[in-house]
């Protein structure tokens, strides 16, 4: 069941129609090949079904959806296969020792600047983890302060005291419960 509204003349893409599904109502362009509008190249063609044209829609749509995730899934597949991909190999897996015991016996510069900075890096750590320990104890003090305080005054509550003076705080003046007598 389809109301139909015009918004100008025949294939101006301009028409609207609306369109009642079920008794849910919107208003939908109207498709190139509608029963009102007539072209000027076929003017006796006979005009597809309302179910034709939906199922048309549908397919167009789902189409566009499938190129839409296939294209996504093909970057997946690129990023995961880069990903996957073996690292290249090292120029030298493993120097070799020299003939010359003189020439073996001295360090390399280049390895002894990589041990100086793992060094500098492991004093780092070391200090950012002192001072992270010693904020860790600052907060684990305020934490104890603020329990006691808690406990505190949750101690001095009435509630912990006698029960004839809970009765008698919580009574007003002309209320008040007699007195037992022991």
């Amino acid at each position: 069941m389809a109301a139909i509204a015009s918004n100008g003349g025949c294939g101006s893409g301009g028409e609207w129609e609306i369109y009642n599904e079920d008794g849910f109502v919107y208003k939908r362009r109207r498709g190139p090949h509608h029963p009102d509008c007539e072209d000027a190249a076929a003017p006796s063609t006979a005009a597809p079904s309302p179910d034709s044209v939906l199922l048309r829609r549908r397919r167009q749509a789902l189409l566009q959806l499938r190129a839409k995730y296939l294209l996504e899934l093909s970057r997946w597949d690129s990023l995961s296969k880069d990903l996957l991909a073996p690292l290249p190999a090292l120029p030298a897996a493993l120097p070799r020792a020299p003939s010359d015991p003189i020439a073996a016996s001295a360090p390399d510069f280049s390895d002894l600047d990589v041990v100086d900075d793992l060094l500098a890096q492991a004093e780092v750590m070391d200090e950012l983890l002192n001072k992270l320990s010693q904020a860790c104890d600052e907060i684990n003090e305020l934490c104890d302060a603020h329990e006691a305080t808690l406990v505190d005054a949750v101690a001095v509550l009435p509630v912990w005291g006698d029960p004839r003076e809970l009765m008698n705080s919580l009574c007003s003046t002309h209320e008040q419960p007699v007195p037992a007598t022991n």
